[in-house]
């Protein structure tokens, strides 16, 4: 990294500031809506200021490469509607992600329909909508889109082998680069306009160096392609960004490599546009968790444990903690991994007071399948306290049921002013909106009732 973006305004080590503004926002919403809920359910509070920060990063790190947000990650709707407001494209998998950002404002001109296989239904959709953007891997897709939406502009999608991930993805999606050249032949015969490609590296992925290697090899297929008499002028880089706080070292390693893949074999004013995929980078962070201690019980649980050098069988005294959220919510499948944080909500004078003690953490409904965590470290805690976990913005409230009648928690909704000097922070949120368009203007207008507002607390909650 150079010494130059460190001393740079936007460097995130320079915004430690802003990082304990937005901490003390967050406390303060929920304790007002604690206090003013009277009720026993879960809740996010989200700041919309931390998704605006990631996107501007993300334009100073990669000004050449378009972030097209991966709406599965999160599709709250107060979301989209700010993306809207910022300039952002999107990647859509379903009518229904269509859908959701249509009506958040955006143009058919922002989306990429980045599913390698679609239903003829929303095959038909996206035509209606003059959607025409869109990824495949096989022939059997080719001679579907033939049928049913030939006018469509394609993006071959290709395999990227051996990337360590949190979730590995070319064991389902892409051709092999060996195969490509054939799948583009066929595509040839078909008479259909492939006009780029796209890959992903996996989501989480745990290799930044992988995407100078996805690059080349689309450099490959590109150079293929055009021998067939294509002309390319579309590259994805899909996604993979992390985006919990404390992940922006990892994140810029990945841009440093993808500068180095796109100046050796796509060097600007080559006539190709280079999009990206960004979902957990642009929203993990946004979003807290704030559930509430249903219920407790004490047990005893025999572990292992090794004792004058031979092992042994002892008892430990564990407490349960039955949660009011669990795996059918917002704890889904593959949470850990994005990298949550467990903030008991307890002053520092009783915090002080309480032992540290082993905990195992149940969910809210009766499946015996349902616990969040089997075993962690707490403080101990008591019945109709409060436990917060950051950075759960991303496959969260995408993923939750309303299994056994537990329904999906609301979002609170928040956008803190930053550190001083002001040149390195975002506007405040009466400037924000001043400089909106008006194409943006109106996707973000309905937010602004949405924003938690504090009379007591003027300087950390404010109102458009």
């Amino acid at each position: 990294m150079s010494a130059d973006l460190r001393d740079h305004p936007w460097y995130v080590r320079a915004e430690k500031r802003m990082s304990e503004v937005k901490s003390q926002a967050v406390n303060d919403a929920m304790k007002c809506f604690i206090n003013k809920a009277g009720n026993d359910l879960p809740f996010y509070v989200a700041d919309l200021s931390d998704v605006v920060f990631k996107y501007r990063y993300w334009r100073y790190k990669l000004p050449n490469v378009e972030p097209f947000y991966a709406v599965k990650c999160n599709s709250d709707p107060m979301l989209l509607r700010l993306m809207v407001s910022l300039g952002m494209h999107f990647d859509c998998a379903s009518k229904g992600e269509i859908q959701a950002v249509l009506s958040a404002g955006a143009q058919p001109s922002d989306i990429i329909y980045a599913h390698p296989f679609k239903s003829n239904s929303f095959l038909r959709y996206a035509a209606s909508e003059n959607i025409d953007l869109m990824t495949f891997d096989c022939d059997q897709e080719l001679v579907k889109i033939k049928r049913v939406f030939p006018q469509a502009r394609l993006v071959i999608r290709i395999q990227i082998p051996d990337v360590p991930a949190g979730f590995p993805l070319s064991n389902k999606f892409g051709c092999e680069l060996k195969h490509s050249e054939q799948l583009l032949q066929f595509a040839k015969r078909l008479g259909l306009n492939v006009v780029g490609v796209s890959f992903h590296v996996g989501s989480l992925c745990e290799q930044p160096s992988a995407f100078a290697k996805a690059i080349g090899m689309a450099r490959e297929v590109f150079n293929t392609a055009k021998t067939l008499g294509f002309n390319f002028d579309l590259l994805d880089l899909g996604g993979g960004f992390p985006g919990a706080s404390g992940t922006f070292d990892v994140f810029d390693k990945m841009c440093d490599y993808i500068h180095q893949g796109l100046e050796k074999h796509f060097p600007e004013g080559c006539g190709v546009r280079v999009i990206g995929e960004p979902g957990c980078y642009m929203v993990c962070s946004a979003y807290t968790l704030c559930t509430k201690v249903l219920g407790k019980k004490t047990i005893y649980e025999e572990n292992d444990i090794e004792q004058n050098g031979s092992m042994c069988s002892k008892k430990i005294k564990k407490y349960c903690y039955y949660m009011n959220d669990g795996v059918y919510g917002s704890f889904a499948y593959g949470f850990e991994k994005y990298g949550f944080h467990i903030l008991p909500l307890l002053t520092p004078k009783i915090l002080s007071k309480r032992p540290i003690v082993h905990c195992k953490m149940w969910g809210a409904t009766c499946c015996s399948s349902d616990c969040i965590l089997e075993d962690c470290l707490l403080p101990e805690m008591e019945v109709g306290e409060y436990i917060a976990f950051d950075n759960m913005g991303a496959y969260t409230q995408s993923l939750t049921t309303t299994f056994n009648g537990f329904p999906a928690p609301p979002t609170q909704y928040i956008f803190p002013p930053q550190a001083k000097p002001k040149e390195h922070t975002l506007p405040p949120f009466e400037e924000f909106c001043r400089n909106l368009g008006p194409k943006q203007m109106k996707a973000f207008i309905k937010i602004q009732d949405y924003i938690c507002h504090d009379d007591s607390n003027d300087d950390l909650f404010r109102k458009g």
